[in-house]
Order: C-alpha cells, then structure tokens, then sequence
C-alpha cells in the first residue's frame, strides 16, 4: 500500500525540527531588484512555494561576494544591508510553516558577466567550458583565497541575523567550491591544491569559518556533487573519503546533487545538471545511498523526482534522509499537498522540458518561468480571489493554452465554456507525447483536462466556433 508515513514525518538537526522531509532545493529565478536586494517578486514567488507544504525551503543562490555574483538580479548577502530584505524572505516561509535555509554562493569562474569584463576569478587560470569563449579567469591570490573564506562566514552570521534556519554551502555544479575540488579547474601547487583531499581544503575551511561565525547549534548543509559526470572527473568512492573531513568541518546535512557545468552525462542540452525527461524520476538515488555509507548525518537525495509516495519509498529503503525536489515546484507547488489531502490526480506533473525554468536563466537570462504553470514567476500579477463579478466566458480551442486559461478563468470564479473542434482536447501535445519518453506531455493534457472540468468548466469537442454562435 502507497503510504506517506516516512515523507511526512519530521526530522531534528542540532536544535531545528523540520515538520516533513520534503526539501525545495536552490534554483536561480533571476526576480531580484538590480541591487541585488530581495524584491516583492522574490517574496511572492517563495511564499507560493512554500504554501505547498515543503518541511525545508533553500533560497536561491544567494551571493556571498560581489565577484561571485552571477547577475545583477541574483540575491546579495555580502554587506549588512541586505539582513533587511532578507527577513522579510524568512518571515514570509515562517508564516506559511515551513522552514527556511540560505544557499551561500560563489560563481568562481562561472561568470558570463564577469568573464565578459575579463574579471572573473577561479582557483588556477583555467577557462570554462561554458564561458571559456569569453576568456581566462584570473587565478586567485592567496589573500582572496582567504577573503573568500571570509566571506562566506560572515554571509552565514548575516543569514542567521536575518532569522534564516540554517545555511547551506554550495559546493555543487562546477561553482567555487566545487571549482577547488575538481581536477579540471584547480592546478595549484600551494596548500589548495595538489591531490583530492588538498582540493577539498577550501571547502572545508568555508564550512568551518560558517560554524565559527554561526555557533554550535545553528544547522548547517553542504550541497556536493557526488560525482562530476565528465571524463576523468571525481567518483562518489572519491566523495566519499572526504564526508568525515566535512562532516567534522560543521556539515549537519549532506545534500547530493550529482554533475557540473558543462557535464554531458547530465544534460547534454543546457550547462545545468537537470535532467530532461528521458531520465527516469530519482535516477541519481544511488548517489545519495553512497553517502549514507559513510556518514551519520542526513543526507538529501535529489534527481527528477515527482511523485510524492515515490520520493517515501526512497526514505523508507534508506537511500535518503530527506528528498529535494525543484522543477516540479515551479509546475505544481501543490503536489505534496494534494497527495496529502488524498487527491494527487490534480497534480500537474513537470515535463522536465527546461524551458521556462534553465534555458530562460542560461541562456537567455531571462527571470523564470514555467511553460505548464503561467503563475510562476508571475505570482504578483495573478489574483488569489474570486473576480467580484462572476462572467460568461467562452475560450476558443482545446490545446494546452485554452485548456490553461480555461482552468485560471474557472478558478476566479467565471461561467466557463471551452470549445474545441476535434474530438478531443490537446491540440499538437497528443502527437508530442507519442514520441519515445514523452508520455508526460499525454499525461499533462489529460490531467489538465480533468482540472477543468472539475472546477466546473463546459468542454465542448467536435464543436467549431461561428461568427453565428457568438452573435
């Protein structure tokens, strides 16, 4: 029998009990003001997501240093006058019930605006195999080296100030961090180089300045990839040699992503490691399994998952501690809610397209989006009450736009009728979804369908609007 008795039970690190073990992970939304200050879009964003019932919310990358900041409308937390927006950003995820964690963040060489300036800086002078077109970055000197350092304590002690949970390093997907650990991007013959334990150095002295700054009883997370998937990059039997150094360094938690920038075996479409849809939900689970072999802390598992009695059943055999899941709260921050409720058919399913969400950040640098959800990103514009006049409303065309626009009319509270000419709803998605692996995009429609005529909307096949007919 299905059950969500491991999902929704809570969990206790150092002195924070998470209410369920449901995490929503880092991802960029580029909604910041221009100063790098926290925006009312920034707020109205988290507080939809964390309203779906996720017992921990990690920010986006927040950015410890400016010449780690990856776009001018990325989060700051690298001078004082930040703390002030940022409790606000801590106050909206506590008033919903959830926890609430700060990704501490450097970009290193990944940097399009800072390499584009020809001032992007690394741990050895070599280019990146997203950026590289742009030129070199700088390798750092020794006293930057320790600024840095710094400089994430002191983002760990602000992040504490500003009445955050915890904080999490993030020393996955070729970022800093992750830049010193890798082979491929650190060549350095002084103490933060040189084999992988010395590579491991700089993450573990930022770990250990965040708890210095933070105290004994402030939980703390350090987000790895438990593998580099590139040629002649690091394996989970090299991670796992250094988990106790981490551990022991201040880490509470270990949240295993898996890939870096430019990882093939990832996703060969975009620079970031997430999976498109021919991989199969909780696919990197073994990742987090590994980890667990060597360490008593909890562990998150993170990969494409979906489906919340799946993500129990990861738990349950003891892969992972807790469960992250990204993509599927920008299509459907309920879903969690709506399993627990005992109506999970209502969940819009992500379709792991990247579209709305990483290519719009990567490569278009665009705010985000959802191509299923028109809310996310969005939140502001769209009313959460009922229209104060109930209207007739008819929607031409049955594909996912009209079906969409259908649902958000019936949901203000309009008498909706939608036509469509064939026999059934979906337009061009049902051939989309014949292809191989894309049986999420049927699933979509049909679900998206049952939405509609749930909230009350007419659906009307086989009938073509007339000029007649509207007069």
């Amino acid at each position: 029998m299905k059950t969500l008795e491991h999902l929704l039970s809570p969990i206790t690190i150092r002195s924070l009990t998470i209410p369920n073990r449901l995490v929503m992970p880092p991802m960029g939304t580029a909604l910041g003001n221009d100063d790098n200050t926290v925006s009312e879009a920034n707020l109205a964003y988290i507080k939809r997501r964390a309203q779906g019932g996720a017992g921990l919310i990690i920010t986006e990358i927040t950015e410890v240093h400016p010449l780690g900041s990856a776009s001018p409308r990325c989060i700051g937390v690298w001078d004082d006058k930040f703390i002030p927006g940022l409790s606000r950003l801590a106050d909206v995820v506590h008033a919903q019930g959830s926890k609430i964690a700060m990704q501490l963040h450097h970009t290193g060489r990944e940097n399009y605006l800072l390499q584009k300036k020809n001032k992007a800086i690394g741990p050895s002078a070599i280019p990146s195999y997203i950026f590289g077109f742009l030129g070199t970055p700088r390798e750092m000197t020794l006293d930057e080296v320790e600024e840095t350092i710094a400089a994430f304590g002191n983002a760990a002690a602000r992040a504490k100030k500003a009445g955050f949970d915890a904080v999490e390093l993030h020393g996955a997907h070729g970022y800093l961090l992750m830049q010193f650990l890798s082979a491929h991007s650190n060549q350095r013959t002084d103490q933060y180089g040189g084999d992988f334990r010395g590579r491991a150095r700089f993450m573990i002295e930022c770990l250990k300045e965040a708890r210095k700054q933070v105290g004994p009883d402030f939980p703390m997370s350090i987000r790895i990839s438990g593998e580099e998937c590139i040629k002649n990059g690091y394996t989970i039997s090299d991670m796992q040699t250094i988990i106790p150094d981490l551990v022991a360094a201040g880490a509470d938690i270990i949240n295993v992503s898996f890939g870096t920038h430019g990882s093939p075996a990832v996703n060969i479409d975009t620079p970031n490691p997430s999976a498109p849809v021919e991989y199969e939900p909780g696919f990197k689970a073994f990742l987090a399994g590994k980890i667990k072999e060597v360490t008593k802390v909890p562990v998150i598992s993170v990969g494409r998952y979906v489906d919340p009695y799946a993500m129990d059943e990861v738990i349950a055999r003891g892969d992972a501690d807790m469960i992250a899941v990204a993509r599927q709260h920008l299509a459907d921050p309920d879903f969690l809610k709506n399993a627990r409720e005992g109506h999970p058919e209502d969940t819009l399913e992500c379709l792991a397209c990247n579209q709305g969400c990483i290519e719009r950040l990567s490569l278009e640098a665009l705010p985000i989006r959802c191509a299923i959800n028109p809310q996310t990103g969005q939140e502001l514009m769209y009313p959460a009450a009922p229209a104060a006049i109930s209207r007739k409303v008819w929607v031409v065309g049955g594909g996912p736009a009209g079906l969409t626009a259908a649902f958000e009319a019936a949901r203000l509270g309009h008498q909706v009728t939608l036509f469509e000419q064939e026999s059934q709803t979906g337009g061009n998605v049902r051939y989309a979804a014949k292809a191989p692996h894309k049986e999420v995009y049927g699933r979509y429609i049909k679900t998206l369908t049952a939405k509609c005529k749930k909230k009350g909307v007419d659906i009307k096949t086989g009938t073509e609007v007339t000029e007649a007919m509207i007069e």
